[in-house]
């Protein structure tokens, strides 16, 4: 009996030095993670303390005051992006403003223009796409429609939480104070945008109707052109094609207003018209100098814009051979890349 208890004793004796020991053993293990961690929470912070440095710094270097720095950088982190993305990318800075705009109800709307302006945000070039309403010029025409019914309307005014749509003609209109209505404009060499946007408030200004309507990011894009549009100012040179009559060829001067890859548009003072005597289907022969090489191409007037003092032609090209498309594409990047650095550089 005495041999059993002593064993027993003996046993939990045992037990309880290898209990001690595994219990020492955890500790040892969940003490070592806790300063892991403690030591990469520590650099993590060392590192944001420098990365947040170095961001100021570049704030200071791009002419923004300190405020506009501590706004993107809290904004920036609390959507987890990265807070330089923001001094170099539209998409990216306006994402951050918008939270911030959601946040503060006293946010300060001349600093923000002040930093579009100071980062080249605050103007789009017509081949860029828009992301948002925001980007939409002042006095962009467009058309408003509600149960069936439309409008004309131009943008008369935006801040950074409503744009204001001017009713051209609102005899057609009931009163559309919350109302959900739909806008449609074409925005030249882009394409066709449509959205849908309640009415908060309708108020009248200067003896005209104002639309006060949230801003967007969701939009619906229609691209109308195949080819990106640039514009140019060079002479051309066009003449009809006439196989019945060559006599009818003769050589007009004309100013080109823009080019793609597609096609060209010209224009002549009014009183040229007669003399060039280009109609919708007519087609022509164009000589011009582009970069450096003497094209001569073949095109079809395919519209006709008549104005004050000028008229313009549209013209599609026809059957024009892979070099002379690869040299025109060409032009045109290179002269949309030279576009996108002059924006960035508006501010120096």
């Amino acid at each position: 009996m005495e041999d059993k208890v002593a064993a027993i004793k003996s046993f939990k004796a045992a037990t309880e030095t290898q209990t001690t020991d595994l219990l020492i053993v955890i500790f040892l293990i969940l003490f070592l993670i806790l300063t892991f961690l403690v030591i990469l929470n520590f650099r993590k912070a060392l590192k944001q303390k420098f990365m947040k440095k170095l961001f100021m710094k570049t704030i200071k270097e791009r002419a923004l005051p300190t405020k506009a720095g501590e706004i993107l950088w809290k904004y920036s982190t609390k959507l987890g992006r990265d807070p330089f993305l923001s001094l170099e990318v539209k998409a990216s800075f306006e994402k951050v403003i918008d939270q911030y705009i959601q946040e503060e109800p006293d946010y300060d709307e001349e600093l923000i223009k002040n930093m579009r302006k100071n980062l080249g945000f605050d103007y789009i070039p017509s081949f860029i796409p828009l992301t948002s309403t925001k980007d939409i010029e002042i006095f962009q025409s467009g058309k408003i429609s509600y149960d069936g019914r439309s409008a004309d309307v131009a943008l008369y005014d935006k801040d950074e939480k409503f744009m204001y749509w001017m009713l051209m003609d609102n005899k057609n209109l009931p009163d559309l104070k919350k109302k959900t209505v739909k806008l449609q404009f074409l925005r030249r060499d882009d394409a066709i945008y449509i959205l849908e946007g309640k009415v908060e408030e309708v108020f009248t200004e200067n003896g005209k109707v104002i639309l006060k309507i949230p801003h967007h990011t969701e939009m619906k894009r229609i691209q109308r052109r195949q080819h990106c549009r640039i514009e140019v100012d060079f002479p051309v040179s066009v003449s009809r094609i006439s196989l019945t009559n060559p006599s009818e060829n003769r050589w007009v001067t004309a100013d080109a207003k823009d080019i793609s890859g597609g096609g060209i548009r010209i224009c002549v003072h009014s009183s040229q018209r007669a003399q060039i005597n280009l109609a919708i289907g007519t087609d022509i022969w164009l000589s011009f100098h582009l970069e450096g090489k003497d094209m001569k191409i073949k095109g079809t007037v395919v519209n006709i814009i008549e104005r004050k003092t000028t008229t313009c032609y549209g013209i599609k090209f026809v059957n024009l051979k892979s070099k002379e498309e690869s040299h025109i594409l060409n032009y045109v990047k290179k002269q949309q890349q030279k576009l996108r650095n002059l924006a960035k550089q508006r501010t120096g």
